[in-house]
C-alpha cells in the first residue's frame, strides 16, 4: 500500500488545504467497499472551543436546506456527517480554491486581485446568498448568518461558491472565543456581533466587509467604532489610488453601521454592482478571472491535477471497517426457487439523450423460451449501461473542449498582459513631472491603446465562446458513434456464441446453418448492438426555458437517459450531467423529454 491517510467516518482524508478559525478544510474521498465514489471537499468544525452541539443541532434543517437550495453559485452534493462527537459539511469537489487562501496568497506573492475581478466574484457571491432568499426559515428569507472566506471557495475557472447555509448562525458562538474571535468578527456587521441573530442585512455586510479586503488587501477592524476611519483611508491595493467614488458608493452603503442604511438584501446589492459591472467603466469576464486564479495558483493547480489521479486509483481496502460476523443459521428445510416480482410490462431500453438525443431501443423477438431476467438483473445490467455512456459522452466533451481552448488561450494570456503593460505605463506617465498638455496627450494615446487590447480580447473571447460551442457539437455527434462502437465491444459472448468459436472452419462446399433468430423476451434490456435499426424521433418538444434561466444566459450541456416503453413513449427520465444545475435547467430538459415520441426500429 501506499501513502496511508487518515479516516473520518466514510472519507478518506486525502490533503489538508486550510486550517483557520472555523477548523480544517480537506480535498477528502468518500467511499464504500467499491472504491472511491465522488471526491468532496470536507469542512471539519473542530476549531478550539466550537460548541459542536449547537453546529449538530442545525443539520436537520440545513439537510432540508440543501435538498430545496440548488443554484449555480451554492454547494452541491451538501451532506452532513458527526464522527466521534466532530461536526462536518461535506460538498461536490470542484477545482477551486478557499477564498482565505486566495488571501493569503495574494499578500504572499503580491500579487493584488485586479479591480474587475474582485467585483465579479463579489457578483457571484452576491448571486448565490440571493438563491437562498426564496426559502423561507422561521418565516423570514433564508439567510446564510456566516459569510465567512473560510465558507466560500473561487474555482479556477472564474466561479464563486457558497456552502454552509444552514448552519451560519450557529457558528456565531465563536465570538464567545477570544482566540478566535478577533479573526471571525471583521466580517460581521455591528448587529449580528450584539444579537448573534442571521439576517439579510447582516449578509450585506459581509458582502462589504468581503470586497472590501478584496480591494485593499486588508480586512475591516474587529472593533465596529475603528471600522469607519479604516474605511476612509483604505487604498486599492492593486494600484495604490484612493478607492473609486461608484466602488466607493457600493461599500459605503453596504457597510453602513446601522442595518435600515444598508441594501436591504444581497439582491439589491447585486442590482447596484450589475449597474457597475456593465456600466463600462468595467469590463470583468470570468476568462480573466480564470487566468488570474491560474497565475496566483498555476504551481498548486498542476500538482492537485497529479495527486487526484492517484487519489481516484486509491485502495480503500485497509479503510473499510470490518462487518460483524453473522450467526450460522441451521437449514430447516429445502429452500424453494424465488420468484421474480415486479417486472416492468414490454420491453424496454435505455435511451440516452444528449441534447438532440442519442437514441437506443429495444426490439421484439420471437424463437424459444430463455431464462427470465431478475429484477436484480436489469437494475444491474441497467446501471452498468447507464455509467458507460455517462463516462463515454463526458469524456468527449471534455476533450473536445480542451482541444479547442488551448487554440486561443495563449493569444488571449498575451493580450492581458499587453493590457497590464499598458495600464502601468499609464499610471507611471501620470506621476512622471511632464507638461499638462504632453500628459493629456499621453493618457489619452494609452487609453486609445489600452481600449483597442480590450476590443481585440473580447472578440477572441467571442471566437472561443464559438469554439466551445461547436466542440460540444461535435462531442455530440462523436459520443453516439462511440457509444455504439464501445458498448458492441463490451457485450459480452453468450454460451451459445463461444460454442460456436470453438468449431472447427467450415469447408465451402458444406452449407452453413441458418442461424436462430435472437430471442428478446419481456422485461428484458436490449444492447444497442443487437439492434437492426434504431428508433426514430416522430415527435420532438422544444424545451421550456423559466425566464430566470433566460436572464442568467447560462451556457452548458444537459445529459439525460430516458426509459421508453415499447409504445414510444418516454416513461422516465434522469439526469447524468448538467453543466448548470440551477435556474431550473434540468427541469426544463427533462419535461421536454418526457414529450417526446418514438418509432420502433
Amino acid at each position: 500500500m501506499g501513502e496511508a491517510y487518515r479516516t473520518f467516518g466514510q472519507f478518506i482524508l486525502f490533503k489538508e488545504i486550510l486550517t483557520d478559525e472555523l477548523g480544517h478544510l480537506y480535498r477528502a474521498g468518500e467511499f464504500d467497499a467499491n472504491g472511491v465514489k465522488r471526491t468532496v471537499w470536507l469542512r471539519l468544525f473542530d476549531a478550539k472551543g466550537m460548541s459542536s452541539a449547537e453546529v449538530n443541532d442545525t443539520f436537520e434543517m440545513a439537510r432540508k436546506v440543501s435538498d430545496l437550495l440548488q443554484a449555480a453559485n451554492v454547494a452541491a452534493g451538501v451532506t452532513y456527517h458527526t464522527e466521534n462527537g466532530v461536526p462536518a459539511m461535506a460538498f461536490d469537489y470542484n477545482a477551486s480554491q478557499p477564498l482565505s487562501l486566495l488571501f493569503e496568497k495574494v499578500k504572499e506573492e503580491g500579487f493584488p486581485v485586479p479591480v474587475d475581478n474582485a467585483l465579479l466574484i463579489m457578483e457571484k457571491l452576491a448571486l448565490g446568498l440571493s438563491s437562498g432568499l426564496v426559502l423561507e426559515s422561521g418565516g423570514q428569507a433564508l439567510a446564510h448568518g456566516f459569510l465567512h472566506p473560510g465558507m466560500v471557495v473561487v474555482t479556477n475557472d472564474g466561479e464563486g461558491i457558497i456552502s454552509g447555509f444552514g448552519v451560519g448562525e450557529s457558528l456565531l458562538g465563536l465570538l464567545d472565543q477570544p482566540e478566535v474571535a478577533e479573526k471571525v468578527k471583521p466580517y460581521l456587521a455591528p448587529e449580528v456581533l450584539v444579537n448573534r441573530t442571521a439576517g439579510k442585512k447582516g449578509d450585506v455586510y459581509s458582502l462589504g466587509a468581503i470586497l472590501f479586503q478584496l480591494l485593499t488587501n486588508s480586512t475591516l477592524p474587529s472593533d465596529p467604532e475603528a471600522r469607519t476611519p479604516a474605511f476612509d483611508s483604505g487604498v486599492m491595493a492593486y494600484d495604490e489610488e484612493l478607492i473609486p467614488d461608484d466602488i466607493n458608493a457600493l461599500l459605503t452603503r453596504s457597510l453602513a453601521a446601522l442595518p435600515e442604511n444598508r441594501f436591504s438584501s444581497a439582491a439589491d446589492f447585486k442590482k447596484q454592482l450589475d449597474k457597475l459591472l456593465y456600466g463600462g467603466n468595467y469590463s470583468p469576464t470570468t476568462f480573466n478571472l480564470a487566468l488570474f486564479m491560474d497565475r496566483l495558483f498555476r504551481s498548486d493547480i498542476e500538482q492537485d491535477e497529479l495527486d487526484r489521479r492517484a487519489e481516484a486509483q486509491v485502495d480503500v481496502q485497509p479503510y473499510l471497517k470490518p462487518e460483524p460476523e453473522e450467526e450460522p443459521i441451521e437449514a430447516t428445510g429445502t429452500a424453494k426457487p424465488a420468484q421474480s416480482k415486479g417486472f416492468y410490462l414490454g420491453l424496454a431500453a435505455a435511451l440516452v439523450v444528449i441534447l438532440s438525443l442519442i437514441g437506443f431501443w429495444a426490439f421484439r423477438g420471437s424463437g424459444q423460451k430463455e431464462p427470465v431476467l431478475t429484477a436484480e438483473e436489469i437494475t444491474a445490467q441497467r446501471a452498468a449501461q447507464e455509467e458507460r455512456i455517462r463516462v463515454l459522452a463526458t469524456r468527449l466533451v471534455d476533450e473536445k473542449m480542451q482541444e479547442q481552448e488551448a487554440k486561443i488561450r495563449g493569444e488571449l494570456e498575451q493580450s492581458q498582459q499587453r493590457i497590464e503593460d499598458l495600464q502601468k505605463k499609464l499610471q507611471d506617465s501620470q506621476r512622471r513631472t511632464i507638461s499638462q498638455a504632453e500628459k493629456k496627450q499621453a493618457k489619452e494615446e494609452l487609453q486609445r491603446q489600452i481600449e483597442a487590447e480590450k476590443e481585440k480580447q473580447r472578440q477572441q473571447e467571442a471566437a472561443l465562446e464559438r469554439e466551445r460551442l461547436q466542440a460540444e457539437a461535435d462531442a455530440q455527434k462523436e459520443a453516439e458513434a462511440k457509444a455504439q462502437q464501445e458498448l458492441a465491444a463490451a457485450e459480452p459472448k453468450t454460451p451459445t456464441t463461444a460454442a460456436a468459436e470453438a468449431q472447427p472452419t467450415i469447408t465451402p462446399e458444406v452449407l452453413k446453418p441458418t442461424p436462430a433468430p435472437v430471442t428478446v423476451t419481456e422485461n428484458q434490456f436490449v444492447e444497442p448492438s443487437d439492434v437492426d435499426t434504431l428508433a426514430a424521433i416522430i415527435k420532438e418538444e422544444a424545451v421550456k426555458w423559466p425566464s430566470t434561466a433566460k436572464r442568467a444566459r447560462r451556457q452548458g450541456m444537459v445529459i439525460v437517459q430516458a426509459t421508453v416503453d415499447a409504445s414510444g413513449h418516454v416513461v422516465s427520465v434522469k439526469v447524468l450531467r448538467a453543466d448548470e444545475t440551477g435556474f431550473g435547467i434540468p427541469e426544463a430538459v427533462t419535461d421536454a423529454v418526457k414529450k417526446y415520441l418514438f418509432k420502433p426500429g
